[in-house]
């Protein structure tokens, strides 16, 4: 048996590692981390990658280098920062074969080692090719899972060999974060490892500009003191489902038809797009008018501030910042209940629920909180206190560092 001394210093051992992994803000120099973005665009896994680089970076947990396979607005934002942000080609570019996959993650997996990083996080399922090439070269990674799509089917845009070695891939994580409850439980049959965690996005209220009020913002969108804005927020395209408040205004009871004004916010090119175009010319001509189609914008502010009732027509979503933005905005919500906007919305308290695809159950809801000003009222002076009920930013970006750090030490 070993001596009680023995026992004491395995005890002080233990203790000493773990006091080291259970906070972050002891750690003595920042982890490097090459975080991988599936985007540079202002949307919203860019965005969460973004604010968790900065708020890290700031706090000296972290240095991050930004590697990501296509350009946009948000390297700008980074480099204003100081972090340096690197655009190459997609290394899966043209391959559908297991062998020349293989060989793309090889030279890949080269490239990543000559930035000498102590982590890697791969940001979304689209950057799985990231977390095999950690793998290669012995670098711990963590991967952050904001889809919801069924997974089954996900990657078999790459051909069967490629899907099934994406799979693999969630074995090889320090950790795989999923961002709702919902999400990972769909992702469950894929946690052997079981190295899967949940960390909620939280919002960082200090980002969001209330600079001018509700009147001003209003007015400068030709919007009448008398009319209730509705607002849906986020790209334009088929899995965000904006047609359906398009259709839902059909069975809008015809007294709302000059009392009401809906944005939809977040247009970009597609079929969808014109499909979205085409529905609201057969709107009645009363209402055409009062319906606005805006291109993506990072100006998204004036918007929330000048509306009154805020929509989410998603078919599929995680855990989606634009319901966290819209509570901060104290807006009511109208929305899917679909996975982690159940953890984020509750009934009756700050928002009602219809069924997806379901646009006459979206036209009862409107018409419940346009005929109900002071529902419209309740649920909206509760957002504040939904939104302190669910994680901060603070502890988002907390539990981010501790996994960072944890994830470095497990390669020591």
């Amino acid at each position: 048996p070993r001596g009680k001394e023995e026992e004491e210093k395995e005890e002080l051992k233990f203790v000493g590692d773990f006091s080291f992994l259970g906070t972050a803000n002891n750690f003595v120099h920042p982890v490097k981390v090459l975080m991988c973005s599936n985007s540079l665009d202002f949307t919203g896994a860019p965005l969460h990658q973004y604010e968790i680089a900065v708020k890290l970076a700031e706090q000296g947990m972290i240095k991050p280098i930004v590697l990501c396979v296509s350009d946009g607005p948000l390297r700008q934002a980074y480099e204003q920062q100081g972090i340096e942000v690197i655009v190459r080609d997609n290394p899966l570019e043209h391959i559908y074969q297991r062998d020349a996959y293989d060989a793309a993650i090889r030279s890949f997996s080269e490239e990543i080692k000559s930035y000498q990083v102590d982590a890697i996080y791969a940001n979304t399922l689209e950057n799985f090719f990231v977390v095999d090439a950690a793998r290669a070269i012995g670098i711990p990674v963590v991967w952050n899972v904001h889809e919801s799509e069924p997974w089954q089917t996900y990657f078999n845009r790459f051909g069967s060999e490629i899907a099934a070695r994406a799979l693999e891939c969630f074995r090889f994580p320090y950790k795989v974060i999923f961002v709702a409850d919902a999400t990972r439980d769909r992702y469950l049959p894929l946690n052997s490892h079981h190295n899967f965690t949940v960390i909620h996005n939280g919002l960082d209220l200090s980002r969001l500009d209330k600079s001018e009020n509700a009147d001003s913002t209003r007015k400068s969108l030709g919007v009448a003191a008398s009319d209730v804005v509705i607002l849906v927020l986020g790209t334009v395209c088929e899995r965000k489902g904006q047609q359906d408040l398009v259709k839902a205004l059909f069975d809008l009871p015809e007294k709302w038809h000059n009392r009401i004004k809906c944005f939809v916010v977040g247009d970009r090119p597609s079929i969808y797009s014109n499909q979205l175009a085409g529905l609201v010319s057969e709107l009645p001509k009363e209402l055409q008018e009062k319906v606005t189609i805006v291109p993506e914008t990072s100006e998204t502010a004036k918007y929330y501030q000048a509306a009154d009732i805020f929509v989410c027509t998603s078919r599929v979503e995680s855990f989606p910042r634009v319901i966290l933005e819209a509570m901060a905005y104290d807006l009511p919500i109208i929305t899917t209940p679909v996975f982690g906007i159940r953890e984020q919305v509750k009934p009756g308290i700050n928002g009602l629920f219809y069924t997806p695809d379901r646009p006459d159950e979206l036209a009862t809801a409107l018409n419940t909180l346009l005929e109900d000003e002071s529902l419209r009222d309740l649920l909206a002076g509760n957002a504040k206190y939904v939104l302190d009920s669910l994680n901060t930013f603070e502890e988002m970006t907390q539990a981010y560092a501790e996994i960072f750090c944890e994830a470095y030490l497990s390669s020591q």
